[in-house]
């Protein structure tokens, strides 16, 4: 009978540690996605010379019936000057949607007082103009220099990923133990020089 018992919390502790190392996993590739198309989009600004958006589309932002996040890169025709919300801009798609990976959320809530993209209001983004196609989304727009245009002010901001998923729409953490710590890693990017750079996690 010990030896059972003790086979068995074997197999638990051997089943709550390969469960952890997953979800770490999942999020790193999460947030190395996130920083690469952050860098793609900031990289298109600067070669374009143009106004680009990295676009955050949460479930129910896309006809697509699913609970994930996707990501997309949308060149912008003009930006508007004073750039004040709520936006409504014209874009072209650059890139495909990327599905962030299951598992991962991107989480509302500042960082040691930075603003944090979720946070901010959502921006219109017109496109595929025959179609006259429109999509409301969470933003970070990059001007033709590399640096912060949204969301706007003078220091930067942050996001942050979390283990968790969707439910309704909404970014949902996983919260463990009592304490309900949520497990996350947190991007910072530079106003001037946006460049992303994990800053914990």
């Amino acid at each position: 009978m010990l030896a059972v018992i003790a086979i068995v919390g074997i197999l638990m502790t051997a089943g709550i540690t390969l469960l952890n190392g997953t979800g770490t996993q999942s999020r790193k590739t999460g947030t190395d996605m996130l920083s690469g198309l952050i860098e793609q989009a900031r990289t298109q600004a600067i070669t374009s010379r143009s106004y680009v958006i990295l676009a955050i589309a949460e479930p129910g932002d896309l006809p697509m019936q699913d609970e994930k996040c996707r990501l997309g890169i949308f060149t912008v025709a003009a930006w508007p000057d004073p750039a004040t919300a709520p936006l409504a801009l014209e874009g072209v798609p650059a890139t495909r949607w990327q599905v962030l990976n299951t598992g991962i959320a991107l989480i509302p809530g500042s960082i040691d007082g930075l603003a944090n993209p979720i946070d901010q209001p959502e921006i219109t983004i017109s496109y595929d103009r025959p179609r006259n196609a429109s999509i409301k989304v969470h933003a970070i727009a990059f001007n033709s220099r590399g640096g912060l245009a949204y969301p706007a002010g003078s220091a930067p901001v942050a996001l942050r990923v979390a283990e968790g998923n969707y439910r309704g729409g909404k970014a949902t953490p996983y919260q463990r133990g009592n304490d309900k710590i949520i497990t996350e890693s947190r991007l910072k990017i530079g106003r001037v020089t946006a460049r992303p750079y994990q800053i914990d996690g």
